[in-house]
């Protein structure tokens, strides 16, 4: 009796790795999945992060000079380049950026994206309106309103994807 039990014993223990034999590849292959799928997230988070960042950094930078009354340095119509380039930056890759937020953060924050995208279009169409004279002082401080609430928009989305 005691043989029968040391070879049942023998069996379960060579069925059980022949099981993990035949199941590892499948384990592999879905911690391999997981891995490459965090790795991915944290790239599009910090690329799509960086690209808001540039364009809020410029539009900022727009704002102040316009506050202090820095338009005699000359380089205004460049930030105001930087700032156009910025916006047209998120624009051209909106779509993509919503693919990757769809498939790595889901639904919740695609709307939260969209939200953050209108104040992006809002910041960057009070840009615009400095492209002709008069008013200032009206628009500078209606693109900073803009900037309130897109710097309040990204910082709210930044955090709750991360």
């Amino acid at each position: 009796m005691n043989a029968f039990f040391e070879h049942l014993q023998t069996w379960l223990i060579l069925a059980f790795v022949g099981l993990l034999t035949a199941f590892s590849d499948k384990i592999v292959g879905r911690v391999r999945f997981a891995l490459n799928r965090a790795d991915l997230r944290s790239k599009y988070y910090e690329e799509l992060a960086r690209d808001l960042s540039t364009f809020v950094f410029y539009a900022d930078l727009f704002h102040v000079r316009h506050i202090r009354g820095e338009l005699h340095f000359g380089d205004l119509p460049g930030i105001g380049g930087e700032v156009n380039q910025a916006f047209v930056t998120l624009k051209t890759k909106e779509y993509v950026y919503r693919s990757w937020i769809r498939r790595y953060w889901g639904q919740k924050q695609v709307e939260g994206f969209e939200s953050l995208m209108q104040a992006a279009t809002a910041v960057y169409e009070a840009s615009i309106e400095f492209s002709e004279k008069g008013n200032e002082h009206r628009k500078t401080e209606a693109l900073g309103r803009c900037l309130i609430v897109l710097k309040s928009s990204v910082d709210r989305w930044l955090s709750k994807t991360a």
